[in-house]
């Protein structure tokens, strides 16, 4: 695969801002916490909605490695991502709603698609996660089936099996009094991706519970 291409995949792929505390995991099974702890912590993140999130992603595809900066950001049902090189410069854009996305990369080329998991089959003959990603980064299932979950004292995920991934959550943030992963590994037969997220903004939804 080219170096063009590969970055195109990446880009699709990317998921990745005020006063945030970093919170270390201590990895326990999910049997040694109750469930209750478990369904009270996704009660709490299921009023996350929009965000904007800044943060570095790094991704492994065989021997092909690639890391860069990333800005999302996520508002109802529409996805704005820019991904910049280290110097700065921005190597795509991606536009997404429900009807379509778009990527434009720094040559100017635009790909279309009805949504970016085809996008990357058409391209590249594999599917990355986009839809999944954004609640994955909130540190919460996705509404498919999920194979294994574990989760540690306070209820944060530690550890997510769905939709073929494999996602470990190693660190978290405290934003806003909501619980945020700060890194994510995600690994399935194909890829290894780790999301490093720096700032966040979120925009809760006013369900009258307290964070």
């Amino acid at each position: 695969m080219s170096q063009a291409r590969f970055t195109l995949a990446l880009t699709l792929g990317l998921a990745l801002l005020s006063g945030c505390t970093t919170l270390p995991v201590t990895p326990v099974a999910s049997s040694s916490a109750p469930a209750s702890v478990y369904a009270e912590h996704l009660a709490k993140q299921a009023q996350l909605s929009d965000f904007h999130l800044q943060g570095r992603i790094a991704v492994q595809n065989g021997q092909r490695g690639f890391s860069a900066r990333s800005d999302w950001q996520h508002a109802g049902v529409t996805d704005q991502i820019s991904l910049y090189s280290p110097l700065g410069s921005q190597v795509a854009e991606i536009a997404a709603d429900p009807s379509q996305v778009s990527l434009r990369t720094q040559d100017g080329k635009l790909y279309q698609a009805a949504d970016a998991e085809s996008l990357t089959e058409q391209t590249l003959g594999w599917r990355l996660p986009l839809r999944g990603l954004s609640d994955w980064v909130l540190g919460r299932p996705a509404d498919s089936a999920v194979t294994l979950s574990r989760w540690d004292d306070m209820g944060r995920l530690l550890q997510l099996q769905q939709d073929g991934w494999d996602i470990v959550y190693s660190e978290y943030l405290q934003v806003d009094g909501y619980q945020l992963p700060q890194r994510i590994t995600l690994r399935n037969a194909q890829l290894t991706i780790k999301l490093i997220s720096s700032q966040w903004k979120i925009s809760p939804q006013n369900t009258g519970i307290t964070p």
